[in-house]
């Protein structure tokens, strides 16, 4: 069995000295034949989706959209899309299966105490990396099919291909930008009514409340927009 954190010493490894070679010879011999026994046996990573006996009993595994609350979702989403920054994409993915594979006793999302936290990432630190990549793969696949294909268009905008020119390239104007920075908390003050004393409580809702709520929010905001142009047309008449 290669545990995650055998595969990031490994890729560092490599990333470093391109030679698997360095980081086996400060191994003891024991270890050394174990670790090359685990590498054949795990190597290549097969990509499948299927979800282990271990994921499912040593983690509370979010297998779907709808099994993360919001501030939870908001963190995934950050991370999938680059608004942070990772010493390399193994920490990424790191940061990543912290959010999707929770504490096998927690019974409602809670990341804020440390101790706790840094025992759960050693324990995902110490798990199969297999079974990790394989269950994110499951996960990542009901994202897709839930914000792209059900819920299009609710939280990233469906572009019009046929109207962009990939060798025109925009700058931002300030208020994109701004839109872009307080993206996820606008929408957390639009769902709290912009009480800020509920904004604790918003981020607990759970994604299976807030997805239909924000769809059908976009939806009528579209039919509102577009309302409020046909009257302004009729005005000019």
């Amino acid at each position: 069995m290669m545990t995650f954190k055998q595969h990031m010493e490994l890729s560092e490894s490599l990333s470093r000295f391109d030679d698997i070679s360095i980081y086996l010879e400060d191994l003891e011999p024991l270890e050394r034949l174990k670790t090359i026994r685990s590498m054949n046996d795990t190597y290549p990573l097969k990509d499948t989706d299927e979800v282990s006996d271990y994921m499912k009993e040593e983690f509370v595994y979010c297998e779907k959209v709808f099994d993360l609350v919001l501030g939870q979702f908001i963190m995934v989403e950050q991370i999938l899309t680059g608004k942070f920054k990772f010493q390399t994409d193994m920490y990424q993915d790191l940061e990543l299966m912290m959010y999707i594979f929770r504490p096998k006793d927690e019974t409602e999302f809670d990341n804020a105490d440390p101790k706790k936290e840094q025992q759960h990432r050693e324990k995902i630190l110490n798990s199969p990396v297999q079974d990790l990549y394989s269950a994110i793969n499951r996960f990542l696949k009901n994202r897709e099919l839930i914000l792209f294909k059900q819920f299009s268009g609710v939280f990233y905008s469906v572009n019009d291909e046929s109207d962009e020119d990939p060798d025109v390239f925009s700058t931002p104007t300030p208020d994109e930008l701004f839109n872009q920075q307080w993206y996820w908390y606008s929408m957390v003050r639009l769902l709290a009514q912009e009480d800020i004393r509920r904004y604790n409580e918003i981020y607990m809702l759970k994604m299976n409340v807030v997805l239909p709520e924000m769809s059908y929010l976009a939806q009528k905001n579209k039919i509102d927009a577009a309302n409020q142009r046909q009257q302004a047309a009729l005005n000019r008449l």
